[in-house]
């Protein structure tokens, strides 16, 4: 007969006081915006990114907002609003009323 092995357990998962220590970068980092965003804030990446500028660039305007939330924010909610226009509402409009 085989001799028995003993049942082992996983160690436990780390507790949160051991939790590794955020990189430097993150510390020094001001804090990201979790608020809604403005119309002051749509306006200057409106502007901005009409003249060319990149997402870095137009972040680093834009105090507490990263280069990803910017682009997000403009392509789901500013670029699509432009698509729909006073005449393109109106002719929904009317199609919707036949």
């Amino acid at each position: 007969m085989p001799p028995k092995q003993k049942d082992t357990l996983p160690p436990p998962p780390p507790s949160p006081s051991t939790k590794r220590p955020l990189p430097e970068a993150a510390q020094t980092s001001p804090a990201k915006k979790q608020s809604k965003w403005s119309a002051d804030e749509d306006a200057k990446i409106i502007d901005l990114r009409g003249r060319g500028h990149k997402w870095e660039d137009i972040s680093r305007e834009l105090p507490g907002r990263s280069a990803i939330s910017c682009r997000l924010h403009y392509q789901n909610y500013l670029e699509r609003r432009s698509e729909w226009d006073e005449d393109r509402k109106n002719r929904l409009a009317r199609l919707y009323e036949r």
